[in-house]
């Protein structure tokens, strides 16, 4: 008895231990996680973390087929499910006004620009047929007269020198009385508000609404603004590097005409049926006019270098995006709105820029103009029906009062 009593005793004591070794060791579910140990202060600050991914606010921003302002219009029943807020906040009257007037003043711009375009291309064709059917007129003029067919074709000639003339006075007067330098300017520049406005809108909204709304906003803001403007800033470059080369091809060929021009006249000099020679300067003089006019119209040049150097600043800008979703996920929604207003006054640079440059579409009017006004002096006034006189104060001077001071420019 006394041998079981004290074997107990024994196994009773064995458990006591073993208890107290367990009660030493906390079990995993009891060890706490890092956050939990040491909160940052952000985390505690914030309403609570977001349940969403910046990848998914993305895909879910990037559901329709079109892209940049065109797109806010169509996302909001797309969002409806997922993101019913930003959803909500993409149908706020703010939102859809500034997409209405942006529309409008948009086509009006594009409107502007296009015929802006197109009557004084059509002007500065026209003006240089007009130097090469008159050089035609001087080489024909230097054979013999008395033949018939000679003195039909002069008169031909001298016909379509001045319906070619006229016509580019008609084209000039229509661009300069309609203002569209200065119209094109202003609409441009309240689209470009406009556009601006409605993601600045987006931004402030989304932000006040926490996290989860802010991170969906930074998405639209980095895909319909920041990576729209990027890729639409790359092919304007573009293009307008091509166009540049094509004005300066016109040039290289006035250059080499006229070299072949002023080196035949001493080989007409001595032999008068060289003299078609000599055509080949007033010629070169002609396109080497209608390149110079090309240039000063498109600034194709310039408007490269400053879409090219705008696109490098918005890349710096893309490549700190993962920084503001962070910033944005730990509780700090209002780096949105940071990060837009930074966006949106670097495109505003840029468009102010840009109307600064467009003085020369003006100048380039007023250079038609002296172009048409010399034609008709050397034609000894034959173009007088086809020319307008300037009226009171340039073309520079109305562009500036009707279109300077506003505010990128899509669609220069």
């Amino acid at each position: 008895m006394t041998g079981k009593t004290t074997a107990t005793l024994r196994e009773v004591a064995a458990a006591k231990e073993v208890s107290s070794a367990t009660t030493e060791i906390p079990s995993k579910t009891e060890i706490p996680s890092a956050s939990t140990e040491a909160p940052s202060a952000t985390m505690a600050s914030s309403p609570g973390p977001t349940s969403l991914s910046f990848v998914d606010c993305v895909a879910a921003v990037s559901s329709t087929d079109k892209s940049g302002i065109d797109a806010i219009s169509a996302l909001p029943g797309k969002l409806q499910q997922n993101r019913p807020e930003l959803a909500k906040i993409l149908e706020s009257s703010a939102v859809r006004t500034k997409l209405d007037t942006y529309a409008r003043q948009d086509a009006e711009a594009v409107r502007q620009q296009t015929q802006l375009v197109e009557e004084a291309t059509r002007a500065n064709v026209c003006l240089a047929a007009v130097g090469v059917t008159s050089g035609v007129i001087l080489a024909v003029s230097a054979l013999p007269a008395d033949s018939h067919p000679i003195q039909y074709l002069t008169l031909a000639l001298g016909v379509v020198t001045l319906l070619l003339g006229a016509a580019a006075a008609f084209f000039t007067y229509v661009a300069r009385d309609q203002g569209r330098v200065g119209r094109w300017q202003t609409c441009r520049g309240e689209a470009e508000i406009d556009r601006l406005a409605v993601f600045r809108t987006v931004a402030a909204k989304a932000a006040d609404k926490g996290a989860d709304v802010a991170l969906a906003g930074l998405a639209l803001v980095s895909v319909h603004l920041l990576d729209d403007q990027r890729k639409w800033l790359g092919a304007r470059a573009s293009r307008h590097r091509s166009s540049s080369e094509t004005t300066s091809r016109l040039g290289g060929i006035a250059s080499s005409l006229a070299f072949i021009g002023g080196s035949g006249a001493i080989i007409a000099s001595q032999k008068a049926s060289a003299v078609w020679i000599v055509l080949a300067g007033v010629v070169g003089a002609a396109v080497g006019a209608y390149a110079s006019n090309r240039d000063a119209l498109r600034r194709d040049r310039a408007n490269a270098e400053r879409y090219e150097n705008t696109e490098v600043a918005l890349n710096g800008l893309a490549g700190r995006i993962d920084e503001m979703a962070e910033q944005i996920v730990a509780g700090e929604p209002k780096a949105l709105v940071v990060f837009t207003e930074t966006v949106c006054d670097l495109l505003s640079t840029e468009h102010k820029q840009w109307l600064e440059g467009t003085a020369q579409a003006a100048a380039s009017l007023e250079k038609l103009d002296a172009q048409l006004k010399q034609a008709k002096a050397e034609s000894g006034g034959g173009v007088t029906a086809g020319t307008v006189p300037m009226s009171e104060g340039s073309a520079t001077q109305q562009a500036k009062a009707e279109g300077g001071g506003q505010e990128p420019g899509r669609g220069h």
